[in-house]
């Protein structure tokens, strides 16, 4: 079942954010791309204390985790949601919340890890149990699977260092190049919906200015990487990583500040039939949300304005 939309409370302070990412050690979003070849990552980021004992949460009669696991598909290239540490190793905010959930389900979180744009066809084929990827519960996922919201985001801007072309809004991104990951929300935002062309191009062109010549990138790091060498104005993610971009590339990238597009929920993807899981993955979240192992998490990694209240 859906949950019903939380109030969106995402109120991010750029200069503690990314002052605080840049001590973080060392990565939404469409729905029917080809799925890449899943490469399993078993994540050994252990749990923060205070997480409720394994196995308080009823599972039986949860076939996806009768074998023990929780099955997850993500693409871990988006820091600090996930990404991939120097040892090859899993982490960020979903991996730690994943660990808790399992740990209070009594299962183990497996991530594997796959193309963003065909995580959810590669859902709906059963190769995952769940998704999570930074993926925002849009209405438009909400019509092909159910959510279990945990955290608030927008969309944040990057440009290069000084930004010569005066970005400041989305509305100056009008004539401009601008590079973004495949089958992300951004893509919509500055496209329209697929099948529903218009979004902010459109507002562009129908103010009588040029439109936006959008750059698609299998990754997030990639479409970056477009903005390094010249090849884009700008680059579009979700607030948190494009904030953790900046500050891994300070004095050749800046952050457009105080600026967030469109606040909402990312949230954990599931098939409509896997009621079940469903359920018991919503108590596990409600559980480390009043046992504090949520805010503890979200402290780590510098997150709390994401909270989801």
């Amino acid at each position: 079942m859906l949950r019903t939309p939380r109030k969106l409370t995402l109120l991010l302070s750029i200069g503690v954010l990314v002052a605080s990412l840049g001590a973080v050690a060392c990565n939404d979003d469409d729905d029917d791309g080809g799925a890449a070849t899943p490469t399993t990552a078993a994540a050994t980021t252990p749990a923060p204390s205070g997480t409720t004992a394994a196995g308080a949460i009823d599972i039986s009669g949860v076939d996806e985790l009768s074998d023990g696991s929780l099955d997850i598909g993500s693409d871990i290239a988006y820091a600090p949601i996930e990404f991939l540490d120097e040892s090859n190793t899993p982490v960020g905010l979903d991996i730690d919340l994943a660990n808790a959930l399992a740990e209070a389900l009594g299962v183990e979180a497996k991530f594997n890890n796959g193309a963003f744009d065909g995580l959810l066809g590669a859902l709906d084929a059963e190769r995952y149990d769940v998704i999570m990827s930074a993926m925002t519960a849009s209405d438009e996922r909400k019509q092909q699977v159910d959510f279990v919201e945990y955290f608030n985001a927008g969309s944040g801007i990057i440009v290069a260092s000084g930004n010569p072309k005066t970005v400041a809004t989305a509305d100056d991104l009008c004539g401009l190049k601008v590079a973004v990951q495949e089958g992300t929300v951004q893509v919509d935002f500055l496209l329209g919906p697929e099948g529903e062309p218009g979004g902010q191009d459109q507002k562009c062109k129908d103010a009588g200015k040029d439109g936006i010549e959008v750059l698609r990138f299998p990754t997030d790091p990639e479409a970056v990487q477009a903005l390094l060498a010249g090849q884009a104005d700008a680059e579009m993610a979700d607030f948190p990583v494009a904030a953790y971009s900046a500050s891994q590339n300070e004095g050749e990238i800046d952050l457009i500040p105080n600026y967030q597009i469109e606040p909402a929920p990312y949230g954990i993807a599931l098939r409509k039939s896997s009621a079940e899981l469903n359920a018991v993955l919503q108590e596990a979240f409600d559980q480390i949300v009043a046992d504090g192992t949520y805010d503890e998490i979200l402290t780590k990694w510098n997150l709390e304005a994401g909270r989801l209240d």
